[in-house]
């Protein structure tokens, strides 16, 4: 008797059908465009590779085709798995495109950190961090300036400029991707959107940080941006590390020498960065460690921005 397909398998090459409902045709087409998710300009970008479904966004974090599925209509995952087994029938499969090798991924990401080199004061790093947050006394070693970083535009074509790398590492302190922001070379954001992307990472994204500092006492804070952990971090006194976004701050989970953690949220709009840290903080707290949820006083900002007002004259 042969064993029955999972969800997963049966889907396989058929996303762009099973999805296609609720995906505009730059997203099918693997292009950046609109996060159908978070609503995010040119956040959003659905690979497909290997034919899984594969997407990223970079504020709602990645995952393949079923949690996707979930997100967009609304379903829990045995009811996207029925909805995939009724319908993965119904639509093309295509062939998938072929994803890159383990060796090729860990090539690149060792071959962009080789290229980088330790920040000054005076180089864009520098500069832009001086500029959004004051700048660290000292530049933590998982942060590096880059002076040319490449960047791959949807219509095929490269350009290369100033970037700031930050080592993303797993639960086991193994790195997983890198995260890059593309500056000017006096150190503003440079003209691209998206200007920070991820790197393909080694392993599914989950459970990861940029470590900004080391634990303190068993105190820890998370948060979701770079610039807003750092500035978190003078605001509050303790290490932030930063998660990169909403989706993969839900799914960090503090480390064995945590005894408090404080999730410094982003104070949104649309409620994506406060559901994210309640979402964190009631499955850390039901892990029987303490948990606080910090937010900036002002609707739509993040600490960073209120350390920009609190800087301001």
């Amino acid at each position: 008797m042969q064993p029955r397909e999972s969800p997963r398998e049966m889907a396989n090459g058929r996303w762009h059908g099973l999805l296609g409902k609720w995906l505009d045709e730059k997203a099918l087409a693997g292009k950046h465009t609109t996060c159908p998710m978070c609503g995010g300009v040119d956040r959003f970008r659905m690979d497909d590779k290997g034919g899984d479904g594969r997407w990223i966004c970079n504020h709602c974090g990645a995952g393949d085709g079923l949690h996707l599925l979930q997100h967009l209509a609304g379903l829990t995952f045995p009811e996207a798995a029925r909805y995939v087994e009724q319908h993965a029938g119904r639509v093309e499969a295509k062939p998938a495109t072929p994803g890159r090798s383990e060796a090729d991924v860990k090539e690149a990401l060792q071959k962009a950190w080789k290229g980088s080199q330790r920040i000054e004061r005076t180089d864009p790093v520098g500069k832009y961090l001086e500029g959004r947050c004051g700048g660290p006394v000292t530049f933590p070693s998982c942060l590096r300036y880059h002076p040319a970083l490449p960047y791959r535009h949807d219509d095929g074509t490269s350009t290369a400029h100033p970037g700031m790398l930050a080592q993303v590492l797993g639960a086991d302190g193994k790195g997983v991707t890198i995260h890059r922001t593309y500056l000017t070379q006096d150190g503003a954001k440079a003209a691209l959107d998206p200007v920070r992307k991820l790197m393909t990472p080694t392993r599914k994204l989950e459970n990861v940080a940029i470590r900004l500092g080391p634990v303190d006492s068993g105190w820890l804070g998370v948060a979701e941006g770079l610039e807003t952990a750092l500035c978190a971090s003078k605001k509050h006194g303790i290490p932030v590390w930063a998660c990169t976004s909403a989706g993969l701050l839900k799914s960090f989970r503090p480390p064995p020498e945590v005894k408090t953690l404080y999730v410094c949220a982003d104070n949104d709009r649309s409620f994506t960065g406060q559901a994210a840290a309640y979402e964190l903080a009631r499955v850390v707290t039901n892990l029987g460690i303490e948990c606080r949820v910090l937010m900036p006083p002002e609707e739509g900002t993040d600490w960073a921005d209120d350390w920009k007002a609190r800087a301001s004259p």
